[in-house]
């Protein structure tokens, strides 16, 4: 921590006259009960009149030995005029080096003090920012044109959603498995052999069946979104 020279470079005073003029002629009496009077209780306004005061007071008390109030006194001089400097053809050596002393033991209390008699700073209160609104626009009915019930479950209609779903699925796969199984049965020639043509056919019949109910079930689906069910809110393509 760098070491303070403190001295004082304030113009004189109408208050502090009559005690810097005390202490320089050696009344220190004087001095110091001039300079007890205007600060206890405190009697100027002004923090750099006050802080030269303080450190005025100290070496009044430093000359008299009573070197534990000077002490003090140094202490509230300089937590209000950090920058305070002595003038060295008012103050003896051994004062200026005392200030300096107790500068650099008693920092952290100084450096307390100021920050207690520094004022607040105040934040600017926070705006809340607007809220974004988004605008809620209706599904697409062209949903509606999605397999598996995905227009239903997109409009909220989750239950028939489910059922078309599940139907159209189920259709789906059937007719699938059974085109694949009567597809593997035909030979080089492309065609079935006789012991192979009623598992072929029962299948080719299954497939059938499997496409038209899942034909159905999808019409029924586009129909029923596109005719009977209102547009409800959600997301979708427009």
């Amino acid at each position: 921590m760098k070491t303070a020279i403190v001295s004082l470079v304030l113009a004189a005073s109408s208050s502090l006259g009559p005690a810097r003029e005390a202490y320089q002629s050696g009344d220190l009496l004087r001095a110091r009960a001039a300079l007890e009077a205007l600060l206890q209780p405190p009697r100027l306004s002004n923090p750099l009149e006050e802080a030269e005061a303080h450190l005025l007071l100290a070496a009044t008390l430093h000359a008299q030995e009573d070197l534990a109030r000077a002490e003090q006194e140094v202490v509230e001089g300089i937590v209000l005029n950090a920058d305070a400097k002595l003038d060295p053809l008012m103050y003896p050596p051994d004062f200026i080096a005392f200030v300096e002393r107790v500068t650099v033991q008693r920092r952290e209390q100084i450096d307390r003090r100021a920050a207690r008699r520094r004022p607040p700073v105040l934040l600017p209160r926070s705006v809340p920012a607007a809220p974004i609104l988004v605008e809620s626009r209706p599904a697409s009915k062209g949903w509606y044109l999605v397999p598996f019930g995905v227009g239903h479950l997109v409009h909220g209609e989750c239950t028939k959603g489910t059922v078309l779903a599940v139907g159209q699925g189920t259709m789906f796969a059937a007719s699938a498995v059974s085109l694949g199984v009567a597809l593997s049965l035909r030979g080089p020639d492309g065609r079935y052999s006789a012991q192979d043509a009623p598992t072929a056919r029962a299948f080719n019949v299954s497939y059938l069946v499997g496409a038209y109910a899942f034909a159905a079930l999808y019409a029924y689906g586009v129909l029923d979104g596109l005719l009977s069910s209102p547009a409800s809110t959600g997301s979708g393509p427009g």
